[in-house]
C-alpha cells in the first residue's frame, strides 16, 4: 500500500518548519514545481503530491493553475510534466552567458529573413508562443508571447502534431476538435492526417491562411536529443507582401535555426 502524503503545513502554526500567512501558498507552488522538474518523465498526481508534501486535492488544484499558466502540461492518464514556461526559462538561463539563447538565435534569423519569427511549444491541447521577433514589414502580427493558438491550424501546431504517435494524436484531436478558423482551415480528419504525413516526410509545415486571413507561416520542428518534437520555430508572412515561393525559399535558414535551438531546450 502506498504511503500517505505528508501532512501539509498548518497555516495557523508558526515556526520555520510551518510557514504561514501569505507565504504558504507560494511555497506550495514552488514545492510542486520542484517535484515536476525533478521527474525525468511525466508523473502521476499522487507521486507529485507526495513529493511536494501536499494532499492530492491541493496538488490537483495547484496543477490546474500551473497548467493554465504554462508551467505544467497535463498528459493522458492523469500525469503531469514540466510546461513550456519552465523550458523557456531554462533556455533563457542557459543562454544568459556568451553562448546561444533562444532570443539571440531567432533575432539573428529575423535579421536574415526580415520576417516575423515565432517559437512555440505545446501546452495541453494548444500551442503557446514562448518567443517572438517582430519582422521589418509595416504590417505587425497580432501574435504575442504567451498567446495560445490551436494545434491543427498553425504551422507550429502541425509540427507538434506530426511528432505524436497515433494514440496520442487521436486523443488530442478528440479533445480539441478541428474548429474552423478561416475558410482555409483543415477541418477534415482525413485531410489533416494527409497533411501531417507530408510534414513528417518533408520536415516542415505550412499554414496557408488557415489560422488567420492574409497570414502564411512556415514551421520546422524543434526536437530533443531523443528526437521527440518539443516545439517548433516558424516564419510568419503577410500573403500580399511575400509569395508562397518566397517563403518556401527560407526553409534552409529556418532549419538551421531549429538545429541551433534544439540544445537550448534540454531533454
Amino acid at each position: 500500500m502506498p504511503s500517505p502524503a505528508p501532512a501539509e503545513p498548518n497555516p495557523s502554526a508558526g515556526g520555520a518548519g510551518n510557514p504561514s500567512g501569505d507565504g504558504a501558498g507560494p511555497r506550495r507552488l514552488l514545492r510542486l514545481i520542484d517535484a515536476l522538474c525533478a521527474s525525468p518523465a511525466p508523473a502521476p498526481l499522487a507521486r507529485l503530491a507526495a513529493e511536494a508534501g501536499l494532499s492530492k486535492p491541493t496538488a490537483h488544484r495547484l496543477l490546474r493553475v500551473l497548467t493554465e499558466e504554462g508551467w505544467a502540461v497535463a498528459h493522458d492518464g492523469g500525469s503531469y510534466g514540466i510546461g513550456p514556461s519552465v523550458r523557456a526559462m531554462g533556455a533563457a538561463i542557459a543562454g544568459a552567458g556568451g553562448g546561444d539563447s533562444i532570443e539571440r538565435v531567432i533575432v539573428e534569423l529575423q535579421k536574415e529573413v526580415r520576417q516575423t519569427v515565432h517559437v512555440g511549444v505545446r501546452s495541453g491541447d494548444r500551442i503557446i508562443y514562448t518567443h517572438k521577433a517582430e519582422g521589418d514589414q509595416p504590417f505587425a502580427m497580432a501574435s504575442r508571447v504567451g498567446m495560445y493558438q490551436p494545434l491543427h491550424s498553425t504551422a507550429i501546431g502541425k509540427c507538434i502534431l506530426s511528432g505524436l504517435d497515433a494514440e496520442a494524436l487521436d486523443a488530442v484531436l478528440r479533445r480539441a476538435g478541428l474548429q474552423s478558423r478561416t475558410e482555409a482551415t483543415i477541418t477534415d480528419r482525413g485531410a489533416l492526417d494527409k497533411e501531417l504525413s507530408r510534414v513528417r516526410e518533408e520536415g516542415f509545415a505550412l499554414d496557408e491562411e488557415e489560422n488567420e486571413a492574409n497570414v502564411r507561416c512556415l514551421g520546422v520542428p524543434v526536437r530533443t536529443a531523443g528526437s521527440q518534437v518539443v516545439g517548433a520555430v516558424s516564419i510568419s508572412t503577410v500573403t500580399f507582401v511575400v509569395t508562397r515561393e518566397e517563403l518556401l525559399a527560407l526553409r534552409g535558414a529556418l532549419r538551421e535555426c531549429a538545429a541551433r535551438l534544439e540544445p537550448l531546450f534540454g531533454h
